[in-house]
């Protein structure tokens, strides 16, 4: 197979082609702020509506800084074209934009809110506003900065599922984990919703059970290793007896197969 070398300039300009799809990865202060604002000049130069057109971010600063760019890539048009090449290249694809900002009558810089760049969460919102039999949701919805608070809200209501005939018996086998202890069961609950995007997926993949099984058994092995590694050696044998000794002395219903 011949090797293809592209140059970083024409990897830039195929990434401004509209027909089709990328995804732009490089290290930070590489331009990829500047690439992205460019596509979406080159697009916005294509349509009737500017909201026809949408950049979604994960962060308000980041969305912010994007409409900023965009807008201020429109007003240089008003100035002479600059010499440096990815200046040029904004420019030109601004000053297309600036043209459709007049022919379609736009005014742009009067209403920069019609520009849809904006977070997933302001999409949502504005999708649940457009839907709201569909959505179920009812009256408006409000972004919740920090969300600490609706976490143990959930986790007091799955706790007050113990009677649950289908979900009872897992969150019965969690307390027997902690040994009954309620409020530790909520906090851990409450911080495992904060960093669900570590674990949901695991979750959800029915098909990948046994691999999150896995997981949870080489977390175990690797714990075990350190302790091992930690425990004075001479005691190894006196720690062997007493975990039997302990194991002899469960309640029944623990002993039973069931995990301490």
């Amino acid at each position: 197979m011949t090797e293809v070398n592209v140059t970083d300039k024409q990897q830039r300009e195929e990434a401004l082609d509209p027909t089709r799809s990328f995804i732009v990865q490089a290290p930070a202060g590489s331009g990829k702020t500047e690439l992205l604002t460019q596509r979406y000049l080159r697009l916005l130069a294509l349509v009737d509506n500017p909201e026809e057109i949408a950049a979604i971010t994960f962060t308000r600063k980041a969305a912010a800084e994007m409409r900023n760019r965009v807008l201020a890539a429109i007003d240089s048009t008003n100035q002479t074209e600059p010499e440096e090449q990815h200046k040029k290249t904004t420019w030109q694809l601004a000053r297309a934009v600036a043209k459709q900002n007049i022919q379609k009558q736009w005014q742009l810089r009067d209403n920069p809110n019609r520009l849809r760049i904006q977070t997933f969460d302001s999409l949502a919102a504005v999708l649940t506003r457009q839907m709201p039999m569909l959505s179920e949701i009812g009256a408006p919805p409000g972004i919740q900065e920090n969300a600490e608070a609706l976490y143990r809200q959930a986790a007091r209501a799955t706790l007050d599922a113990l009677d649950d005939r289908e979900l009872g018996p897992h969150l019965s086998r969690v307390l027997r984990h902690l040994d009954n202890r309620l409020g530790q069961t909520e906090e851990l609950l409450s911080a495992m919703l904060g960093r669900r995007d570590q674990w949901l997926t695991h979750v959800l993949g029915a098909h990948d059970v046994e691999g999150l099984e896995q997981a949870l058994s080489d977390e175990i092995e690797q714990r075990l290793q350190q302790i091992d590694t930690l425990f004075p050696a001479h005691l190894m044998t006196e720690l062997v007896r007493l975990a039997a000794w302990a194991t002899a002395n469960l309640p029944d219903e623990k002993r039973e197969g069931n995990p301490i």
